[in-house]
């Protein structure tokens, strides 16, 4: 019930489920989320698909479990826009029905505390996990197509996803809980000033309520990591996500910049956007269309059967967009830069191997 309460929100107009929509494949399938009176963040809303599986929260990783994330966008001016807790209780500790079941749950009134561990207790039944893959990793063949089939040994292999997307039986939600600067709009910032200006805010103020107002509202939200560690390896990285249901759960990046996985996969072709900061496993993969093609057929797979028609539907959608539009393709870097990348190491090879024959 509180999950989809818009009682918690300061004007009575959003509630956990306006930005994560179970309709929407626990998203709100915009680029960045909007807010109460008409406000928008600077992240895109993150799917809560299999959130009780997950080990840290928040793009940025400033939340260390689901009862602490729940409890930050009720209180953040952007969000929920509730001033204090005393505020947010208010708005709903007189209900009887509410004063029942707290009593029922946790033998006390309600709280703020148990407000979060109620929502994180709601949100831990989000697990889809039967997809098709699944199927063919226990032994199915015909679960997946040739094609997908063909994307997950490029996912693993040329492709390189899995240097940041393990997945496996024991790992199936495809994300190694860690933060890399992978690019994503790095082009327009300016990163050694953000990190100026967010060092003096969070001086200022070190509170934890100003971190999620500085990480969810401003520009500063580019600094990632950076904004809960203030260290500068980790200036522009953020929290590898999750990849099971990706089908559904568009747009993408921490920043909702990409409409398509086609649009994801010539980002990643392309090594990135370059910044100082850049990860240093970024590089061009020199993919061809045909296998773009098949690393995304294969990342289809990972939707559960529940949502089945939901995701043919996007594939067909994000498919014809990308035979119109393909905003992030950059063959020359895809494959100049790599086929630069191979002749230097070929050349390497070949003047060791003269000096050897010397």
């Amino acid at each position: 019930k509180l999950y989809f309460d818009k009682r918690l929100s300061h004007d009575g107009t959003a509630s956990c489920a306006t930005c994560h929509d179970i309709t929407r494949g626990l998203t709100d399938q915009l680029p960045t989320s909007e807010g109460i009176r008409k406000q928008f963040g600077k992240r895109n809303a993150p799917t809560t698909f299999n959130v009780a599986l997950l080990h840290i929260f928040f793009w940025d990783g400033r939340s260390p479990d689901l009862e602490h994330q729940a409890r930050q966008p009720i209180l953040n001016p952007v969000e929920m826009g509730m001033p204090d807790e005393e505020t947010a209780l208010n708005a709903i500790k007189d209900d009887p029905e509410y004063r029942k079941m707290f009593k029922e749950a946790y033998g006390r009134d309600v709280n703020y505390e148990d407000v979060g561990r109620a929502i994180a207790a709601f949100e831990r039944t989000f697990v889809f996990l039967d997809s098709p893959f699944r199927r063919y990793l226990r032994g199915d063949d015909d679960a997946i197509s040739a094609d997908a089939k063909a994307g997950w040994a490029l996912f693993n292999g040329k492709a390189r996803c899995v240097s940041c997307h393990h997945m496996n039986p024991s790992n199936p939600l495809g994300t190694d809980n860690r933060f890399h600067n992978v690019g994503v709009s790095a082009r327009h910032q300016d990163f050694e000033k953000l990190a100026v200006d967010a060092l003096k805010a969070l001086k200022d103020d070190p509170s934890e309520q100003k971190l999620d107002e500085l990480a969810v509202g401003t520009d500063l939200s580019e600094l990632g990591r950076f904004m809960v560690t203030q260290n500068r390896a980790d200036i522009g990285s953020f929290r590898t996500p999750q990849i099971l249901n990706i089908g559904i759960t568009q747009p993408y990046m921490h920043d909702g910049s990409m409409a398509t996985l086609w649009d994801v996969m010539d980002h990643y072709n392309k090594g990135g956007e370059a910044n100082p900061f850049l990860d240093g496993g970024m590089e061009p993969l020199a993919l061809t269309e045909q296998e773009i093609d098949q690393v995304v057929a294969f990342l289809f797979t990972l939707t559960d059967d529940r949502f089945a028609e939901e995701n043919q539907r996007e594939f067909d959608l994000q498919r014809a967009q990308s035979r119109k539009e393909r905003t992030f393709r950059d063959d020359e870097m895809a494959f100049r830069r790599k086929l630069g990348f191979e002749d230097r190491i070929s050349d390497q090879a070949t003047d060791k191997s003269e000096k050897g024959a010397k």
